[in-house]
């Protein structure tokens, strides 16, 4: 929201902060948004849209941006986005991304320290694989909370890789994202959702959630922009898949690759 890497001078701002309010009003209660999203328009943007609501209604996730890793741009980092979002805190601060040319104890430093100015409630990670998440485990004190990874049918890779395993023996849950990008892409996977759903009489997608969901300790973000949206996604949550159906679609999913899997290797 707000445009792409940069922000967009053309975008439309109201309708973006009206999609994020008929997801609070459809008792959506996480917002998830990063300081590069638009360069941090989409921070501004959230913040607008939760405006109206109060605090505790709902939870804003923001992640630190993966070039600004060292303790002193973290703490800034922060604070910048505390100041885009409107907010005195944040629920859930998130690194972006792992790096191999940065001492990573740094950010879980700075995270410590934010923590205890009472700037942030819990501290997670994003595409973190076993070896960085380690390092995560050993620097913070507070517990890993989340780990958002690239999941879908068509990126199995946190499985190849043994980050479910790690997270799963570790107790981090895992946050799934692009859980519905680029299905209609692979053309072996679309045609089998496509198969399933006509025999569920729902939709590819619904199928495709329902897969994910049926896996222990994973949750998932997803972008709707309308009540009817939302209520595909809740009715996709109630959907139970049978063990043959699973079987089918694991057989096809085990052999994907997905396009950010070179992170999980740092």
């Amino acid at each position: 929201m707000g445009g792409t890497k940069e922000a967009d001078p053309h975008n439309d701002d109201q309708r973006d902060i009206s999609v994020i309010q008929t997801a609070i009003d459809n008792e959506i209660t996480l917002i998830d948004t990063a300081q590069n999203y638009a360069a941090g328009k989409c921070e501004e943007l959230v913040g607008q849209a939760v405006k109206r609501y109060p605090r505790e209604s709902y939870q804003i996730l923001t992640k630190q941006a993966k070039s600004e890793l060292l303790y002193d741009e973290v703490i800034r980092g922060c604070r910048a986005s505390l100041r885009r979002l409107g907010l005195e805190y944040l629920d859930y601060f998130v690194c972006h991304a792992p790096r191999a040319d940065v001492d990573m104890s740094e950010f879980f430093k700075a995270a410590n320290r934010l923590y205890k100015d009472g700037l942030i409630r819990n501290v997670g990670v994003s595409n973190f694989g076993p070896k960085a998440l380690q390092t995560a485990i050993n620097s913070s004190d507070l517990p890993i909370s989340l780990n958002q990874v690239s999941f879908s049918m068509v990126d199995n890779d946190i499985i190849s890789s043994g980050t479910y395993d790690f997270c799963l023996q570790d107790n981090i849950p895992i946050q799934a994202y692009r859980t519905l990008v680029s299905l209609k892409d692979n053309r072996e996977v679309s045609e089998l959702l496509e198969k399933i759903a006509l025999e569920y009489d729902v939709s590819p997608q619904q199928i495709a959630l329902a897969y994910i969901n049926s896996y222990e300790n994973i949750n998932f973000t997803v972008r709707a922009s309308s009540v009817d949206h939302w209520q595909q996604i809740k009715d996709a949550l109630k959907l139970k898949l049978s063990a043959e159906t699973k079987e089918k679609l694991k057989k096809i999913h085990e052999k994907q690759q997905g396009v950010v899997n070179h992170f999980l290797e740092i």
